[in-house]
């Protein structure tokens, strides 16, 4: 029987297993893996993930509830002082300081292990609502990248027009940060990709008492990508797929790979955030929806229809 991972906190790590905790420390899951083994290692890296963030937005608020004792600990050091006629009182400012530094530093690292949410949101129901279409004699190929928008993904960073804020600076990151390749039980292979554009968004604006702020907004397009490749040439149903397709949100394309045509479909969302990177992602069911909808367009060869 297998240990359910229990609580995490900050020196348990070693309560997962040695894959989980391979990819917790470096961010990221490759390999080739039986279905049951990859859905267990990504259940327990949501887990992790979760409770991180839990830790994280706790850390946080600890942090600006000590910087803020510590400027109100300046008044209350000089009335108490006065009153009680001792400086003792004035230990509260560096003592508030140092307990608001040890949070700040909590909270950083925290951050730095944090997981996109996508792949426990997306990926790992999308898997387990696969699972009967998919061959457990054959291993998925995975790689993921589980770090999110670090600076080694960063695409671009500039000035952009204000409109009616005094200054607006924009970073783009851009991050393919998973494909996985699923052999199916009737010899297809579908291939699902998704990828993300990051737009971090610093805007200087005057507020209404002309007090100049920054501010940091976030905006997060999405891409899922399904192509189902079958074992040899076959017929699609094109016009078909084209028609179910929404043109607004979704494109359909035929592609070749090694003389075998190829059907493909893509769809794409938009999540905002405001201080930190939007936590929504998209919907299982719609990536599952996209590869039910390729595999209806298949025409099977003369020889396998009845």
């Amino acid at each position: 029987m297998t240990k359910t991972a229990q609580p995490y906190h900050k020196t348990s790590l070693e309560q997962f297993t040695p894959e989980a905790q391979e990819a917790i420390r470096a961010r990221s899951l490759t390999g080739n893996w039986d279905l049951n083994r990859l859905i267990k290692v990504l259940g327990e890296l949501a887990h992790f993930d979760e409770v991180n963030e839990k830790a994280t937005g706790k850390a946080l608020g600890w942090t600006i509830g000590f910087f803020v004792l510590a400027f109100l600990s300046i008044f209350a050091g000089a009335i108490l002082g006065e009153v009680f006629n001792t400086a003792l009182f004035w230990l509260l400012l560096p003592a508030f300081i140092g307990l608001g530094i040890w949070r700040l530093i909590q909270y950083k690292k925290l951050k730095k292990m944090d997981l996109i949410n996508d792949f426990r949101i997306c990926l790992r129901p999308a898997l387990k609502d696969l699972a009967q279409d998919i061959d457990r004699g054959q291993k998925i190929k995975v790689n993921m990248d589980l770090s999110g928008p670090v600076d080694a993904k960063k695409k671009s960073k500039m000035e952009i027009p204000p409109g009616s804020y005094i200054k607006v600076e924009e970073t783009i990151y851009e991050d393919p940060w998973c494909e996985v390749r699923l052999p199916l039980v009737d010899g297809t292979t579908a291939v699902v990709e998704f990828h993300v554009t990051w737009h971090k968004l610093d805007v200087k604006k005057r507020g209404r008492r002309g007090k100049i702020k920054w501010k940091t907004k976030w905006r997060k397009e999405c891409t899922a990508r399904a192509t189902l490749m079958p074992p040899q040439s076959i017929q699609w149903k094109e016009d078909s797929l084209r028609d179910r397709a929404d043109s607004r949100l979704e494109k359909v394309k035929m592609v070749d790979k090694d003389g075998v045509t190829c059907a493909r479909m893509e769809r794409y969302w938009k999540f905002k955030g405001a201080s930190d990177v939007p936590a929504d992602a998209p919907p299982s069911r719609e990536v599952v929806g996209l590869l039910l909808r390729l595999h209806s367009a298949m025409v099977a060869p003369p020889e396998v229809r009845s």
